[in-house]
């Protein structure tokens, strides 16, 4: 089935598969909710509470229809992986109107491994609510837990989870494709789409192999330079988020016996104007326990299911984190021990088979106005001055 969500909203698109489930979605900014389906069914607010929580850290814009929304309910969203980076674990709260979580800062989140060692996750200064792994990286064949403290006491701890021992070889691959798009006035128009895809050599193990894919992507963005006596150049902003939060790719080894995929779409992006300058594309290939891939699956199938008034409503998912003093105090979010790899993609404007015509924040003596991201870069949601090591 596919659900069309528009307006700044995910389009989703279900294609599912014996061997392994992928959940396409991309940002669109089109005018309205264009498919005829109940939002007070209990199957949609099921869904809009998962693909809520897929967009917890990396939306590019919030829902913005009426749903039945639980305020106060924590999130707890992380993981343990061999790569600093993405070791981090993100807390919230739900929120009965908004449909961001908010972030809770000053909580203390600390990791715990199988020989009894203790590690802090500590919160980054430049993100609100997220908690980065303060030394040390996740070793393949250990086990991992956290506990979280939350500022008003509360104790919450996950399942302990044995890291896969391999993951596998990744080299990804793009294209660009012109596909139906609605602009904000409902007009339906082709535009170019930046599509990841993802080549990977399985590993020989007598365990099967449970993989997942994400695409990040980082990009450079310059305020207008306007003319000074002292010459001052004003810093860039670098933003880093989900390329596309709500695509899931999923394999699942146990059901498909092959040492090898090709070709595999892990990511879609709208050309825009972030593609005015530097813009990357990191994909992350995730080796994840059958446990973590059961979670994601469920997630998948949930927030997809749609069915009619008669049919019996799915359950909420619950993930591997539980209250210490109170464990039917519900908990959304999963913390995963993770084996990754990556491979990282560049594009520059010359990369692209046609020229960019939006606005850029190049200075000219005959313009009266610019954008508010031409005159202050921060303003762009995930920016910050902190440039990536490998940028």
């Amino acid at each position: 089935m596919t659900l069309f969500l528009l307006n700044s909203y995910p389009v989703l698109q279900c294609v599912p598969s014996i061997n392994h489930i992928i959940l396409h979605a991309r940002n669109s900014q089109g005018g309205r909710f264009c498919s005829d389906i109940n939002i007070t069914s209990p199957y949609i607010r099921i869904r809009v509470k998962l693909i809520w929580l897929l967009l917890f850290s990396s939306c590019l814009s919030p829902f913005d229809f009426p749903t039945e929304n639980i305020g106060g309910r924590v999130v707890i969203s992380g993981q343990i992986s061999p790569l600093q980076e993405q070791s981090i674990v993100q807390l919230g709260l739900t929120a009965a109107q908004e449909r961001l979580p908010f972030p809770v800062s000053g909580a203390t989140v600390t990791l715990f491994d199988d020989a009894n060692e203790s590690r802090a996750y500590e919160e980054d200064p430049l993100s609100p609510g997220s908690y980065l792994l303060a030394t040390g990286l996740g070793i393949p064949g250990r086990t991992y837990h956290i506990q979280v403290i939350m500022p008003t006491g509360e104790v919450y701890e996950s399942v302990p989870e044995k890291m896969p021992d391999v993951v596998g070889e990744l080299t990804t691959s793009y294209e660009i494709s012109f596909e139906e798009f609605t602009d904000f006035e409902g007009a339906v128009s082709n535009q170019p789409f930046v599509k990841i895809y993802s080549n990977t050599i399985l590993p020989s193990t007598p365990v099967p192999t449970y993989l997942k894919w994400s695409v990040e992507e980082a990009f450079l963005l310059s305020p207008t330079d306007f003319p000074d006596i002292a010459g001052y150049v004003p810093p860039p902003c670098f933003i880093v988020q989900n390329a596309d939060p709500q695509t899931i790719a999923l394999f699942n080894g146990a059901e498909l016996k092959t040492t090898m995929i090709t070709n595999l779409l892990i990511g879609s992006r709208l050309v825009d104007w972030t593609f005015l300058e530097k813009h990357y594309f990191n994909s992350y290939q995730s080796s994840l326990t059958i446990e973590a891939y059961e979670y994601w699956r469920k997630v998948n199938i949930v927030s997809n299911h749609v069915g009619s008034i008669f049919d019996t409503p799915p359950a909420e998912i619950t993930g591997n984190i539980q209250r210490i003093d109170n464990p039917a105090d519900k908990v959304l979010g999963y913390f995963q021990a993770t084996n990754q790899t990556y491979d990282r993609i560049v594009l520059f404007p010359f990369n692209l088979p046609f020229p960019l015509l939006m606005e850029t924040c190049t200075y000219d003596p005959n313009k009266f106005q610019y954008l508010q991201r031409c005159l202050n870069c921060l303003t762009v949601r995930n920016s910050s001055y902190r440039r990536p090591e490998w940028f």
